[in-house]
This record gives structure tokens, sequence and C-alpha cells, in this order.
């Protein structure tokens, strides 16, 4: 299994900015560096588990939006997800896909 630990950093550091933190003001609530948050935002460093999980609770969000990069608390958390692979199939399966969503939205 690879993690892309670039991709986590780079979507710490966007929820970072969102939120209004610098670097040095997250670093001060985590007791680390400027620096090792700037090596984990550029995926310089492999981040814990531990570490991970109190940066998700300083920046209130789920910790698995940053492996992820998918926010299950939004009403359409995979809706890129499936525009991508309706994208890539064919008209026959897309239709499938179609009549089994159909199928399971009408589902009581």
């Amino acid at each position: 299994m690879h993690i892309d630990y670039n991709a986590i950093g780079q979507r710490i550091k966007k929820v970072r900015k969102q939120k209004g933190l610098t670097q040095e003001r997250l670093g001060e609530k985590l007791d680390v560096s400027t620096v090792y948050i700037s090596q984990i935002e550029n995926g310089k460093t492999k981040i814990n588990l531990e570490m991970l999980i109190r940066i998700a609770n300083i920046l209130n969000i789920n910790p698995g939006f940053f492996i992820t990069g998918v926010s299950y608390h939004t009403q359409d958390y995979l809706k890129t997800e499936l525009v991508t692979l309706l994208q890539i199939c064919p008209p026959e399966k897309r239709q499938l896909i179609f009549d089994v969503a159909k199928l399971i939205a009408n589902y009581k």
C-alpha cells in the first residue's frame, strides 16, 4: 500500500490556511517546530498517526480526510469520484450503473 505523504501534507496545509492558522501557530499548539510543520505539509517527512490525529483535532476535521481527501460529512462526498468513474465507462456500462443506482435510490 502506498501512502501519499505529499497529498496528506497538501490537505493539511489547505485546511490550516482555511482556518486562518500560520505554520508557526499550528506548531505552537502542537509543541513542534515550524520547520516540522513545513516538512509535513511538503511531504518531506512521514507523519505518524498520533500527529495526524492531533492536527485533525486542532483543525477540527476528521483525520480520514487528510488520508483520503474525502469528507464523508458532506452531502456530495462521492460526486467527483462518480463523475470520474462514469467518464471512463463505455455507454452500456453507464446505463447499467444508472439502472442499479436508480434501483437502490428507490428501494424502501
